[in-house]
């Protein structure tokens, strides 16, 4: 709707307004006074339960950027949960990646000193 529009429409209801039958000026502006005020109730109401819905929404968000960082954060057990449980139980296979891991470290140790070197 453009401001054309807008206009016409209101001339079109304050003429309706200014010509309804059985009615006097003062009922008149009385009844649109009436009409305004409920208008702008309405709208205060309005923006006050938009402020509680962005409120609500603020909440949301956070909440659910917590919930994603503890799901982020579960996957990363899982994941350690998951290998924890695929090393086998029997010692000696333990041992033997425990030497593995040691060799490892000890090549990294390696590396680093040759990298300062």
């Amino acid at each position: 709707m453009n401001d054309g529009d807008g206009n016409e429409n209101y001339t079109n209801f304050a003429e309706k307004l200014v010509t309804m039958p059985g009615m006097e000026l003062k009922d008149k502006l009385q009844n649109l006074k009436h009409k305004v005020d409920a208008l702008g109730k309405q709208y205060i109401a309005l923006q006050g339960e938009k402020k509680a819905l962005e409120r609500t929404v603020e909440r949301q968000e956070l909440e659910i950027a917590k919930l994603e960082k503890e799901l982020s954060q579960l996957r990363i057990d899982n994941e350690f949960l998951r290998v924890a449980h695929s090393v086998p139980r029997d010692p000696a296979v333990v041992d033997r990646y425990k030497k593995q891991v040691a060799k490892m470290v000890r090549d990294i140790d390696r590396c680093i000193k040759q990298l300062n070197a």
